[in-house]
């Protein structure tokens, strides 16, 4: 069995099509919980139409009396829903495709049989189809089209995460892991948290074969934008030094913060003192941090990314 667990908020005007394409999977020993974040549209209409629809599947809906107001807090909410060993995540406007599912189990079952014991936090992750609103392609990579590192050593994914939640399949051992982030207030994202555990714990295995369209539109909470177009770079230097170090900021505050939840796991890892570290770089002059990345390569992947890193840091 497989929870996936899909965070609602106003999502009226792709959420059916999200649904149905959930339906549509080859594999169906499937738990669907949606939990809403305090939607104003028709949002819970269409959740319980679906459920109304398919009475033989098992479907669970709930409202969050207080609205975390937040993707990663009403994520972690779900979190706290699941039952099944494994776990998916999933965003209202986009279309899975039929073998998601069972493609995402298959890699997931196969890396834990390598690793030989279900001990050990796995998380499997993949491409995906970019596509507009109506469904049609812009890119047939996402990591292509952003310029995204598909490696995920820790100290690339200290500063820059490259886990999309949509693509997202966790076994029984993160989602323990991932549950003891109850404060979220350190996290940047629920999946970039998720990526960290993996990476530094267990494994993470990358899926080339999208199995997602990544719907972009007006209202995404998280976009794609492709990283060589002129577009790309002016957005990113019209907002330019602040908004890059706060960023960068959040990355250390994370670091720190998950320094402290993973206290007893991380005494004898062999990441310790590159977390910790890096944590306290939020407090270092620019040029120890400068020193610190190109020591520890710790660096954003792509030309444009690094030279914002180190002019910007």
């Amino acid at each position: 069995m497989v929870d996936i667990l899909l965070a609602v908020y106003n999502g009226e005007k792709y959420l059916e099509e999200q649904l149905e394409s959930i339906a549509a999977q080859t594999y169906q020993s499937w738990r669907l919980v949606i939990r809403d974040d305090g939607s104003s549209d028709h949002s819970m209409a269409i959740a319980h139409a679906f459920q109304k629809k398919y009475p033989e599947k098992k479907i669970e809906i709930y409202v969050n009396e207080v609205p975390t107001k937040s993707a990663k807090g009403n994520f972690m909410r779900l979190l706290d829903d699941a039952v099944s060993e494994y776990v998916m995540f999933c965003d209202q406007d986009d279309v899975w495709l039929p073998e998601k599912i069972e493609k995402t189990l298959k890699a997931m079952r196969h890396c834990e049989k390598k690793t030989g014991t279900k001990d050990v936090p796995v998380l499997v992750h993949g491409d995906l189809y970019v596509v507009d609103e109506n469904l049609q392609i812009i890119s047939d990579s996402m990591f292509r089209y952003q310029k995204l590192p598909k490696t995920t050593a820790v100290n690339q994914l200290l500063i820059q995460n490259s886990v999309t939640g949509c693509t997202v399949m966790i076994n029984k051992k993160l989602q323990d892991m991932l549950k003891r982030a109850s404060d979220t207030k350190d996290m940047v994202m629920h999946d970039y948290w998720a990526a960290l555990i993996a990476s530094v714990f267990g494994k993470i295995v990358f899926m080339k074969q999208p199995l997602i369209k990544y719907r972009q539109h007006g209202d995404n909470s998280v976009g794609a934008m492709n990283a060589s177009g002129i577009r790309y770079m002016y957005s990113r230097f019209k907002a330019g030094k602040t908004q890059f170090r706060n960023r960068m900021d959040d990355t250390m505050r994370q670091a720190g913060a998950f320094c402290g939840i993973y206290a007893v796991e991380l005494q004898e890892n062999p990441h310790k003192k590159l977390i910790e570290n890096y944590a306290k770089l939020i407090k270092s002059l620019k040029v120890h941090k400068i020193m610190f990345c190109l020591s520890n390569k710790v660096m954003k992947y792509g030309i444009i990314r690094k030279i914002m890193q180190f002019v910007w840091s």
